[in-house]
């Protein structure tokens, strides 16, 4: 091929050469030969295009100058390809999140078919599994996690253990590492105690023992058999799950809705035909049960994809952050398309040479294209390398809570997205300076640049401030939308953490404990436990007080049905659900709750001592609206037909921040005491100094029983912040890099137009414009490029923020106050970066500037 295309450009040499002679033997000179005949450079690139065989070679030349053109100009080079790598980077990283959590299919066989649905009572599990048709399997689990004691070597550890039922690797389409999975008659009552564990178990606490299948263990103080190991990062149905049992039933009673049922559709049946028989079972069920919970009138349990399931509460979060660091690419863009079009400005008569010389439009369109696209894959390859740093950091952030953390990695996909996005972003903030430096005004631009103007014309300079003034505009109103979003959540932290809860946070100490039924099987022997575990860790020096409760707030809550005992006794779906607290005398002194009304729990409220409870304000409310006093009232309690007295009334307690939550209701712990509870314990000082003495006391009253999720109330609170804590930090991160970049643009769209209007500003100098009137002149660009950015910002940013309602509190998602206050904010910062370049031309000599044009 070389050999020919030399051959071709030898003839096309004689060719011209033959030409030319011609002419001078018919009288012409050899100047006027060479007139006559045409522009010999354009002639040559004009044949060579007709070959078609220069492709490569003007490629491999666009390239080389381009190289040589951007290693001239390093201090812009560098500036570009740093703008663009942030762009890229964070659109990389934000991509491999989604496409692992949201977009990859779960790692299950025919995943599309699993589908779940929470909230039914092991009744309604019974009789849904024998009649529904629609699946070709359904199993059940337990819906929450338990935490066991694990009795292996010097000391306890405590583990995660979820509830399965034992066809749940078979639905799943999944086989076992080590051993096998469960058998069905390891899922009957009274069947053998097994155990499956995770990978990761088994390699930091058995070594990777590959004999570990038929190995008994300990687990709650009961001896359960392993029948295998389950694969690396298996995560069904938590995260974070240590240990597999069976029989999930057996761990509620048969009103709690706490089951979730789960199974895989048989092929060809769709979701919206399964939950059709899902929901005429659930009506069958109503009618056949209409008390129970989980058979309530208008109670919404569908069938949902299990994939959905799992990424529902961060799905908008993802969509919101990978739009907010697109927002950040297109503003980058932008801005190194601005530079582009100052640099082109400057190259002018570069450009205007080359056209002369005979330069073709598609040729140097080509050549401009090529620079920016070594720039786009340049950025590219540096945002790949930050993308990969912040997935690493990403990993650490337990705030995020992400499911499927463990897929999230760079593969051949994010690399193929990350080099289809650098040569897109290329295009996008080359093209247009590339089609307009490609038609340079050849007069006007040689003569302005002979005469030592500026370096393009008049009508050039107009049309590119006007494309560099809209990517300004645009740009701010990005930002205007991002740092809107920043502040709406900056807001919601702000009244979050000055939300009452109801109680003391300060110096309070909390952990759980679960005890083994094998050891504490009988109410007296709990609640015995529990007495003398309180009585100990209060004669620690700096213990204040120490309670018991069944549910740590800030953590979780449980529900019970619960009317007054007064009326006509109702249907449990039909009573007033309240957050249930088994608590002991001491909990409302340590926990900081007020007492209203009536007296506290007391040492005599034992277990054959007269039932008592104490109520919230709310649910005294909700119980008797007239206001009549609760206490010495009597209520019913869950299926319990015997009533209970109200001896007390207390200020109402926030178990959870995120919902309205239920009224409250507590009952003594002596009179119901729990196997699994939690401590609360008032410190003077930094309650962390207290962990260690109190695991002392819990071990020296039994060696196998640990303490686990230790944490102050302080750190609870703050843990359901921490998401929203880290998206204001992502947020705000992107919404300051967008705001610099953009007012890094409007400067520089200003300080451009100063420099390419000094003989105009000149001339308004000469004719009497006084130094003020020059400085207003140009702000008042300024501020109509601010204006228009910050309303077309505005507007996006009520279409917008919508998205963000699932992450506020106490503020709407359009907030008047902060949209104008942000409006205010960028017009006045917008003003703030055109004064540089405006009092610059207030100083313009009109002598020098006339001199100039």
């Amino acid at each position: 091929m070389f050999e020919n295309r030399s051959n071709r450009e030898r003839d096309l040499e004689e060719e011209i050469e033959a030409h030319l002679r011609l002419a001078e033997a018919d009288g012409h000179t050899p100047e006027s030969a060479r007139r006559d005949f045409g522009n010999i450079t354009l002639i040559r690139e004009q044949a060579r295009e007709i070959w078609g065989v220069n492709r490569m070679e003007d490629l491999m030349h666009d390239i080389r100058y381009a190289i040589r053109q951007l290693r001239k100009s390093s201090a812009f080079a560098l500036t570009a390809i740093f703008s663009i790598a942030l762009g890229i980077g964070g659109t990389t990283a934000m991509f491999t999140v989604i496409r692992a959590v949201l977009l990859k299919p779960l790692q299950y066989r025919d995943a599309d078919r699993l589908v779940v649905s929470n909230g039914l009572t092991s009744v309604r599990y019974d009789e849904t599994k024998t009649a529904v048709r629609s699946f070709d399997e359904i199993g059940d689990f337990l819906n929450g996690a338990d935490n066991v004691a694990l009795s292996v070597g010097a000391s306890p550890e405590v583990l995660k253990e979820a509830r399965v039922s034992a066809n749940f690797l078979r639905i799943l389409g999944v086989e076992p590492l080590v051993g096998r999975g469960f058998r069905a008659e390891e899922d009957t009552p009274g069947g053998p105690d097994v155990a499956m564990i995770s990978a990761d178990l088994w390699r930091h606490r058995f070594g990777g023992d590959p004999s570990i299948v038929g190995r008994t263990v300990t687990l709650a103080t009961w001896a359960y058999t392993i029948t295998g190991v389950l694969p690396p990062g298996f995560a069904f149905p938590f995260p974070g799950v240590d240990v597999w049992v069976t029989r999930p039933a057996e761990y509620i009673n048969t009103t709690s809705p706490m089951l979730a049922a789960f199974g895989r559709l048989k092929p060809g049946v769709s979701i919206v035909q399964a939950n059709a028989e899902w929901i005429v079972l659930k009506n069958q069920y109503a009618k056949a049960y209409p008390g129970m919970l989980d058979a309530k009138p208008g109670r919404v349990d569908s069938l949902t994809p299990m994939k959905d399931k799992l990424v529902t509460d961060v799905r908008s979060m993802l969509w919101m952050l990978f739009g907010a660091v697109g927002f950040v690419l297109l503003i980058a863009c932008a801005n190194v398309a601005s530079l582009l079009l100052s640099r082109s400005a400057f190259r002018s008569r570069e450009l205007a040479v080359r056209a002369a010389l005979g330069a073709g439009r598609q040729r140097m369109v080509a050549q401009m294209l090529t620079e920016s696209l070594l720039l786009g894959l340049a950025g590219g390859a540096l945002g790949v390398l930050f993308a990969v740093l912040s997935l690493r950091g990403l990993a650490s952030m337990t705030e995020l809570n992400l499911p499927r953390i463990g897929e999230i990695h760079v593969d051949g996909m994010v690399l193929a997205f990350a080099v289809m996005l650098s040569v897109l972003t290329g295009v996008l903030f080359g093209l247009a300076p590339a089609l307009g430096a490609s038609r340079p005004d050849l007069i006007g631009v040689l003569r302005a640049s002979g005469e030592g103007a500026s370096p393009a014309g008049s009508r050039r300079v107009l049309r590119w401030f006007n494309l560099r003034g809209l990517l300004v505009v645009g740009q701010l109103a990005l930002s205007v939308v991002l740092l809107i979003g920043a502040t709406l959540l900056m807001e919601s932290l702000a009244r979050y953490r000055r939300e009452d809860v109801g109680f003391n946070t300060t110096h309070l100490l909390t952990m759980r404990i679960s005890l083994p039924p094998a050891r504490y099987g009988t109410p007296r022997k709990t609640a015995a436990f529990h007495e003398e575990l309180v009585r100990r860790i209060e004669a620690i020096p700096g213990v204040q007080a120490a309670s018991v409760m069944f549910f740590v707030p800030m953590t979780t809550f449980a529900g019970m049905p619960i009317q007054d005992a007064a009326k006509p006794r109702l249907q449990l779906n039909q009573r007033i659900i309240a957050t249930i607290q088994n608590v002991s005398p001491d909990y409302f002194r340590t926990m900081g709750i007020p007492l209203r009304h009536g007296r506290e729990f007391t040492e005599r409220d034992k277990l054959d001592a007269p039932l008592v409870v104490i109520v919230d304000e709310r649910l005294a409310h909700d119980l008797w609206p007239d206001g009549a006093d609760p206490v010495g009232r009597r209520v019913l309690l869950g299926m319990n037909p015997r009533s209970l007295e109200v001896v007390g009334l207390v200020g109402a307690v926030h178990q959870n921040l995120e919902i309205p939550g239920w009224p409250g209701i507590y009952r003594p712990d002596a009179q119901s005491p729990q196997l699994a509870v939690g401590f609360a314990v008032r410190t003077l000082g930094d309650p962390a100094r207290f962990v260690n003495p109190i695991r002392k006391q819990v071990l020296s009253m039994d060696r196998d029983q640990p303490i686990s999720e230790v944490k102050t109330m302080d750190e609870l609170k703050d843990a359901e912040l921490g998401q929203r804590r880290l998206i204001l930090i992502l947020l705000g991160s992107f919404a300051g890099t967008a705001l610099l970049l953009a007012l890094i643009g409007i400067y520089g769209v200003i300080a451009y137009s100063v420099a390419q209007r000094t003989r105009e500003l000149g001339i308004r100098q000469v004719i009497g414009a006084q130094r003020s009137d020059i400085l207003r002149h140009v702000l008042k660009q300024g501020l109509w490029l601010a204006l228009t950015g910050v309303a077309a910002g505005i507007g996006g940013a009520y279409a917008l923020t919508g998205v963000m309602k699932s992450l506020l509190f106490g503020v709407g998602a359009t907030d008047p106050a902060t949209f104008s206050a942000i409006a205010v904010l960028f017009v006045v910062v917008a003003l703030a970066a055109c004064y540089i370049p405006a009092r610059r031309a207030t100083r313009i000599d009109p002598m020098a500037a006339l001199r100039v044009g």
